[in-house]
């Protein structure tokens, strides 16, 4: 018998009810395609794909000073409506796209929270990393930092599918049909990481991040963009066949150092072609410089790779 409450309520959403909080153990195994999965590696394979869904989004906006600026004045109650409606904004992303790659994995209401932790955490990275945030700084500036650039970074989480999802990989394209895999990897790489890094490499951000971050915070930029890299290489890994694996490019380390090569290299024409490199550019001043950047061009070229 249909409960007074369920009778006003659309058939759809009575029965999608039960769902919206389902929890099934990591021990199962999910079927995909012709293959089976084991759970927690579905879900290690949605998770990376929410973390570098956050960053590909969100990077330009943790590059840019007006953000850094705007979350030292903005008050705190001001800030708490806006943590409020970013969930609720991520619960509707989720129910569009979201950062699980089959429908019937989605639970959009503990999905926008998880959207959340991975903005805030990636966040958190991101701030460090390029020394916006520190110990010398109050916490209440560190927080309403991070809680600024959690919306935006927690909004690509949430569209990651939409934005990294990747397509059929047996769809080849005409024109890239008889390419072999390393040219593909290495062309996409070097296309990507143009696109997404014009974004940032015209700015003055970069130069100043370079100019502040210390020697370990540039080893950890350098770090976390193989680790970012990596991971992309992580989520395609479960289409790859066996012709992907062959060549230079086929162990996942030699594609992510390789890669990681090209995404330099990429930054350091940028700069060049925007005036900021020239020949009497001290190593010491060149190298960061192209780090920091080598950071958005990583990023741009992982996500190039990924959708080949």
């Amino acid at each position: 018998m249909k409960t007074a409450a369920n009778s006003l309520l659309p058939e759809a959403v009575a029965g999608y009810m039960p769902k919206l909080f389902a929890i099934s153990p990591l021990t199962d195994v999910i079927t995909e395609g012709d293959t089976k999965t084991p759970l927690y590696k579905v879900d290690l394979r949605n998770l990376s794909r929410a973390f570098c869904g956050a960053l590909f989004l969100a990077l330009p906006l943790h590059f840019t000073m007006e953000m850094w600026a705007r979350a030292r004045v903005i008050p705190a109650w001001a800030l708490v409506l806006i943590i409020i409606a970013c969930y609720f904004i991520n619960v509707g992303f989720a129910f569009y796209s979201g950062f699980k790659g089959k429908t019937d994995q989605q639970v959009p209401w503990l999905d926008a929270l998880s959207s959340m932790g991975i903005g805030l955490a990636a966040s958190v990275i991101t701030l460090l990393l390029i020394d916006q945030i520190g110990p010398e700084m109050s916490v209440d500036i560190i927080l309403s930092c991070i809680a600024l650039e959690m919306v935006p970074t927690s909004f690509g989480a949430s569209l990651a599918k939409s934005q990294l999802g990747s397509g059929d990989s047996n769809d080849s394209k005409d024109l890239t049909k008889n390419w072999s895999r390393d040219k593909t990897k290495m062309i996409a790489s070097l296309l990507g990481g143009i696109m997404f890094a014009f974004n940032v490499g015209a700015t003055q951000e970069p130069i100043t991040i370079a100019t502040s971050a210390k020697s370990l915070q540039m080893i950890g930029i350098i770090l976390f963009s193989l680790f970012v890299s990596y991971l992309m290489i992580f989520m395609t890994e479960f289409e790859e066949n066996e012709e992907d694996a062959k060549g230079i490019m086929g162990p996942s380390w030699a594609e992510t150092v390789i890669c990681y090569a090209i995404s330099l290299v990429v930054s350091a024409a940028l700069l060049w072609m925007f005036g900021y490199l020239t020949p009497e550019t001290p190593l010491s001043v060149l190298l960061p410089w192209i780090v920091v950047l080598g950071y958005a061009t990583t990023l741009g070229g992982s996500a190039g790779r990924l959708v080949i």
